[in-house]
């Protein structure tokens, strides 16, 4: 077993706890230096992804250098994993756990960006497809101004088509009025995203339908859900409550 594969099974003992890092393992791990310590006191992965690789990290962090996870198994880990983050580097430091940030603050001077929420749903949970809402699973071209609106480019949004991805919409006539998208992450874990309602339509609970009929159909084939939000979009947030979805984890994003 390469590296990669250890540092992909690793994570995977943890996929939503983990699932940016199995992302960037998944997709960038040509571009970035992927680290995997193991000694007695336990294991670690440490990911150090160029900046400009990543269309979303490069524009929302432009003088940044290297963004940086990290997850390990016991504190005793830290030190190993420390020694191999570049001191001298501007950094962007995507953490998944309040005690990752109690360390590195000793070691860095760091500054909270914005951080995002990751909501799934309860073992108990089930969840019923509203009448009005439509399942599609190849593109929709009527859609694509809704979810480039949520900015979704057209690249990803074919890719994650090709992926096995499916929309669920509500039409009046031919006009689309809400819709959401439902595509894999890694494995099994699948993100709902691209919500989006037409002005005109708000206020009226067509984002829930979409988003509870996604659920349905994740259900189903077995996967497991991820709602992801910035924390300070109460409209979202207030959606994944009213769903009775519940929060797993918060990753947040600290620049040094």
């Amino acid at each position: 077993m390469d590296q990669r594969d250890t540092i992909l099974k690793y994570l995977r003992e943890q996929p939503l706890r983990n699932i940016t890092l199995l992302k960037m393992v998944t997709y960038f791990s040509h571009v970035m230096n992927c680290h995997y310590v193991e000694c007695p006191e336990g294991r670690g992965v440490l990911l150090l992804l160029p900046a400009e690789a990543y269309a979303y990290d490069h524009r929302t962090y432009p003088e940044a250098e290297l963004i940086v996870f990290m997850e390990y198994s016991s504190p005793a880990v830290f030190p190993h994993l420390l020694a191999l983050v570049p001191k001298d580097a501007k950094l962007v430091f995507k953490l998944q756990d309040e005690a990752y940030y109690a360390v590195l603050s000793k070691h860095f001077s760091l500054t909270k960006a914005r951080g995002y929420i990751t909501y799934t749903t309860p073992a108990n949970l089930h969840m019923l497809p509203a009448q009005e809402a439509v399942q599609l699973e190849l593109l929709d071209n009527r859609l694509l101004p809704l979810w480039e609106g949520n900015h979704y480019s057209l690249e990803e949004i074919e890719e994650y088509f090709r992926s096995g991805a499916f929309s669920v919409s509500i039409f009046e006539g031919e006009t689309p009025l809400s819709t959401c998208l439902a595509f894999r992450n890694e494995e099994q874990v699948w993100e709902i995203g691209a919500v989006y309602t037409v002005e005109s339509a708000r206020g009226k609970g067509l984002a829930k339908k979409v988003v509870q009929t996604a659920l349905f159909y994740l259900h189903r084939d077995g996967r497991i859900p991820r709602y992801h939000v910035l924390e300070t979009n109460h409209t979202s947030i207030r959606l994944a409550e009213s769903l009775g979805l519940v929060p797993c984890i918060t990753l947040v994003h600290w620049t040094n």
